[in-house]
């Protein structure tokens, strides 16, 4: 099932343990919340298709609760990724009820694998211990776009830990994680036996730690959540093959907090922090530098308003040292209790470390620095509303600049094909709508549709756009037949631009097509907490593209059992 971006990066991304450190404080406070974190990141035994990784204007859906809602203050992980430990299949959040841990495994053509297994152990009324680990990969032939079959092969293994403690007044947390993906480059049409790179393997190593503390009592005047940890990103093989080295290692002391203070039962005032420091190793293209924001803010939540009014500045050192402004406002207005209308105004920075770099591809590498992407504004204008039990849609459009956007392309050096990056001020308009429909535990569909405008200022405006989307569409549905077993089907479609270079008196198309990936799947439980399960993705049976150039797997199939405890 494992498609080749679902196997390089976003299967391990999205099923594994979860793993909040600084929001544990704020999901006690509402069990709403509880529930809705949950259902969303729920255990489900399919094993889903992930769409390519692209770096698209941020559509965030504002909640149509009437009342206890409030922004998300919680800090993000110091972990590249963000996990939730699973539970079983509910529609209510119930933790006493809840199984604790689950163990699932698959296999497939492709040589497709999956192991995911998890255990969340409530040592004491006061300690939880989460535990997680996962394999996923496949080792088999893959069309190369110009050359004979390739024998690809790439496996993502992964274990995290966390711990939690609450103490009288606060919270404490500690945990980290440790990756290695393990994979071979593409080569080219004309490489037979010689080549300047000594090895056609690769091995990322990703590892992280972080502690924190977050406040749990009400009483205090002034509420906060800090955390700081370290993480480290290693290449085993050199990237070398310009007669420079271009990598090295990444080592990034991260902090990061937020506090505030309650005016009244309605407004607070607070301000988020967060900074990074960044070292790499002598043999990087990088250079050293640190990056610090501050994001003070005003928030007004009363029965038919919800605002929040704040800023981003972000200050850097080194080559693009300097200091830049953005906005940081919300405002939403709620109407006959299930309609929002709402404008956001956002922006801020978004560091291009290497962890960023892997998600667009683990394929790449660097052929210059990669200077911070900065968001001056991405504003979004939308409508969403609930108007029976089970419906629920939202319309939205938008429009969002940024400086050093990132593009990417493949460049051929050394006899393989490599992921390079480009940079350049882009500015994109967007629009689109989102429709989700439940009916009980028996049938859940949603469908979204989102239209894209890029624009950027260079001359090779075509050749930097050839991956972004012109259009997305997916769409979900999961029934229920009988107890026991369920249905789904899935759709993915994504439009890209076409790239055309006129060659003498003909022209020939570089661009990367267009995906389309239909896919079916089932899971049958025929014991208690056993389940078997089986998904089928490519359908069609075409040949796309997730990284430039780098093909996915065509028709695929991948089942397994799952057990949870």
């Amino acid at each position: 099932m494992i498609s080749k971006k679902l196997s390089i990066v976003h299967c391990q991304l999205s099923i594994i343990l979860a793993f909040l450190p600084l929001s544990v404080a704020y999901a006690q406070q509402d069990s709403t919340l509880n529930r809705t974190v949950v259902v969303e990141n729920e255990y489900n035994p399919n094993i889903m298709d992930a769409s390519k990784i692209n770096v698209l204007p941020k559509v965030e859906e504002p909640a149509v609760m009437k009342k206890g809602i409030e922004y998300a203050t919680a800090l993000r992980p110091v972990s590249a990724w963000t996990y939730e430990s699973m539970s079983p299949i509910t529609r209510e959040w119930a933790m006493n009820r809840a199984k604790r841990g689950y163990v699932r495994a698959g296999y497939g053509n492709y040589g497709n694998v999956d192991f995911k297994a998890g255990y969340l152990w409530d040592i004491t009324g006061k300690d939880r211990l989460k535990v997680g680990v996962s394999l996923d990969g496949m080792n088999g032939k893959l069309k190369h776009w110009n050359a004979e079959d390739w024998k690809s092969r790439f496996y993502s293994t992964e274990f995290r830990l966390d711990y939690s403690h609450d103490f009288s007044k606060v919270t404490l947390n500690l945990g980290g994680g440790l990756q290695s993906q393990v994979f071979n480059y593409m080569p080219d049409s004309e490489m037979h036996t010689a080549s300047a790179r000594a090895t056609d393997k690769q091995h990322h190593t990703l590892g992280d730690f972080h502690i924190g503390v977050s406040s749990r009592d009400e009483s205090l005047p002034l509420q906060f959540t800090l955390q700081t940890g370290l993480k480290y990103f290693g290449i085993k093989y050199p990237l070398d093959y310009s007669g420079n080295a271009s990598t090295g290692k990444e080592k990034i002391v991260h902090t990061e907090g937020d506090v505030w203070g309650k005016l009244d039962n309605e407004q607070r005032v607070g301000i988020r922090f967060e900074m990074d420091n960044l070292f790499y190793s002598s043999d990087s293209l990088m250079g050293n530098y640190t990056s610090l924001g501050l994001n003070p803010y005003y928030m007004l939540e009363s029965d038919d308003w919800r605002v929040r009014v704040g800023a981003h500045v972000d200050w850097q050192s080194g080559e693009d040292s300097g200091i830049d402004v953005s906005p940081d406002v919300k405002a939403e207005y709620l109407f006959s209790e299930s309609y929002v209308l709402y404008l956001h105004a956002l922006g801020g920075r978004e560091l291009n470390d290497y962890r960023r770099l892997n998600a667009f591809s683990p394929y790449w590498s660097l052929n210059a620095r990669m200077p911070s992407t900065y968001v001056p504004l991405n504003a979004t204008l939308g409508f969403k509303a609930s108007p029976v039990n089970g419906l629920w849609f939202n319309v939205f459009g938008g429009y969002r600049i940024s400086k050093d956007e990132l593009f990417c392309n493949l460049v051929d050096a050394d006899g393989y094909y490599f992921t390079h990056f480009l940079q350049d001020k882009a500015k994109t308009a967007y629009g689109g709508a989102e429709l989700k429909y439940g009916y009980k535990d028996w049938f859940d569909a949603s469908l979204k549709g989102t239209f894209y405008s890029w624009k950027t200022d260079n001359e090779n405006e075509e050749l930097y756009l050839v991956t972004k989307p012109k259009f997305e569409l997916n769409f979900y549905a999961e029934a229920k037949v009988f107890e026991g077993l369920k249905v789904n089907l899935g759709y993915e479609y994504v439009q890209r631009k076409e790239y055309v270079i006129e060659e003498g008196n003909s022209s020939k198309d570089f661009g990367l097509g267009n995906i389309s990936n239909l896919s079916v799947g089932a899971s049958y439980t025929f014991l208690k907490d056993l389940s078997v399960f089986g998904r089928v993705n490519n359908l069609l049976n075409k040949q796309y593209y997730y990284e430039y150039g780098y093909p996915a797997e065509k028709l695929n199939v991948l089942a397994g059992l799952s057990l949870a405890f």
